[in-house]
């Protein structure tokens, strides 16, 4: 008996060898399986993303009361006026700035994490054809005043509306709509690609720690399934 050990043993390693190659081939293939999934999904986003360097999400609106004075060439024509302007101020966010690095994807979770920048206000539209006087003083008021009073109150509303759009709440509300509709706007390649049912979640570079897991800026899609393959 102890003369068949060797061939046993031999047999035995030969098994396992073989149940360890089929293991790794097997891994193997996974791998390359989930690079080109994730590649794919880098490639539909991009795709869908690439022009969008202006796409809308948010609003802030409401009416600013300004009162402004001009000083006349004499103090004689000093002259003031009170008015309300309406106005309204949008957010964009530039998807175009979204590169490979910005994508995270868990194939044992099916989740795609997308790094987007922060919104940025557009430039504040005073709707002038609106604005309502509440009151004009001044001994007389000449045509070239009410002019010059016309044109720093809008000015004055341009600015007001600038620094109500720039507020942190205003600005956070804005980015948190804008998570929204990238992930919506994601998840429309994302079906009609033939994925399957993938969580999308939308963060931005100063988003920090959310539910427990750090942002990893170090490596994106690609390089994490690539060192894995290797």
């Amino acid at each position: 008996m102890k003369r068949y050990w060797p061939l046993l043993l031999l047999a035995l390693a030969v098994i396992g060898g073989a149940v360890w190659w089929n293991a790794r081939q097997a891994e193997e293939r996974r791998v390359e399986e989930e690079l080109a999934q994730a590649q794919g999904i880098v490639r539909v986003l991009s795709a869908t993303f690439s022009n969008k360097a202006a796409l809308k999400v948010g609003e802030v609106k409401g009416t600013l009361d300004v009162t402004v004075v001009d000083p006349g060439a004499i103090s004689l024509l000093r002259s003031s006026q009170k008015a309300t302007l309406p106005y309204s101020v949008g957010y964009t966010l530039d998807l175009s700035q979204v590169g490979a690095d910005d994508y995270r994807w868990d194939p044992a979770s099916r989740a795609l994490t997308i790094r987007v920048p922060l919104v940025t206000p557009e430039p504040p539209n005073v709707d002038e054809a609106n604005r309502a006087v509440s009151g004009t003083s001044g001994i007389f008021v000449t045509r070239n005043a009410s002019t010059n009073l016309a044109r720093r109150a809008s000015q004055l509303a341009t600015a007001k509306a600038g620094e109500v759009a720039a507020e942190p709440a205003n600005l956070a509300a804005a980015q948190k709509n804008a998570e929204k509709v990238v992930a919506d706007l994601a998840r429309a390649p994302l079906d009609a690609a033939g994925l399957g049912p993938i969580t999308v979640r939308v963060v931005t570079p100063a988003a920090g720690v959310r539910d427990g897991e750090r942002w990893d800026v170090s490596r994106s899609i690609e390089q994490v399934l690539a060192d894995r393959q290797r």
